[in-house]
C-alpha cells in the first residue's frame, strides 16, 4: 500500500554523502585562465564602449574622445570601476579554480593568475607601467582570495561528507 502512495516519504538511505573527488587541474586551471583572460577583456570592451558612448551622446567630437580615453587616470571613476570589477572577476577566477581541483588550491590559482598576466603583458608590452604592475598585483590577490574562498568551501564538503 505504501508503495501506491505517492506522498509517502523515500525509503532511500540519505545519510550517505558522497565524498567529494579532486577534479583535474589542467581543467581548473584552464576554465580560471579563461574566466580571467576573456572576462577581463570583454569588460574592458564593454565597459569602453559604454563610456564612449556616453560621453559622445554628451556631445564629444571623435577626436577628443580618443584623446581623452588614451589620456585616462587610473583614479578616474571610468578606471576605478574598471579595477573593481575586473578584480571581481580575477576573485572568481579563482574561486572556480579551487572548486574545481579540490585540491592544492593555491597552486593552481597561482598557474592560473601567472597565465593570465604572462598573456597581458605579452599583448600589451609597450603599454607596461607601474599602473599595471600595481593591478597585476592586485589581480595575484584577488585569485588567492578566490582560492581561500574555494578551498574553504571545499574543506567544509569533506566535513560533510566525513
Amino acid at each position: 500500500m505504501d508503495q501506491d502512495n505517492p506522498y509517502a516519504a523515500s525509503s532511500a538511505d540519505l545519510t550517505q554523502v558522497a565524498v567529494p573527488r579532486p577534479g583535474s587541474p589542467v581543467k581548473a586551471v584552464l576554465y580560471a585562465f579563461l574566466l580571467d583572460f576573456v572576462g577581463s577583456h570583454l569588460l574592458g570592451v564593454v565597459l569602453g564602449i559604454a563610456y564612449g558612448t556616453l560621453l559622445t551622446l554628451g556631445g564629444m567630437p571623435l577626436d577628443r574622445l580618443e584623446a581623452h580615453m588614451a589620456s585616462l587616470s587610473w583614479y578616474s571613476p571610468y578606471m576605478l570601476t574598471a579595477t573593481v570589477l575586473g578584480t571581481m572577476i580575477s576573485l572568481l577566477a579563482g574561486f572556480v579554480c579551487a572548486r574545481i581541483a579540490k585540491r592544492h588550491e593555491y597552486r593552481y590559482a597561482l598557474i592560473a593568475a601567472t597565465l593570465t598576466c604572462v598573456l597581458t603583458a605579452w599583448l600589451t608590452w609597450r603599454q607596461l607601467s607601474t599602473t599595471w604592475l600595481s593591478l597585476t598585483l592586485l589581480a595575484y590577490a584577488a585569485s588567492l582570495l578566490g582560492a581561500h574562498w574555494g578551498r574553504k568551501v571545499n574543506r567544509k564538503a569533506q566535513v560533510a561528507a566525513g
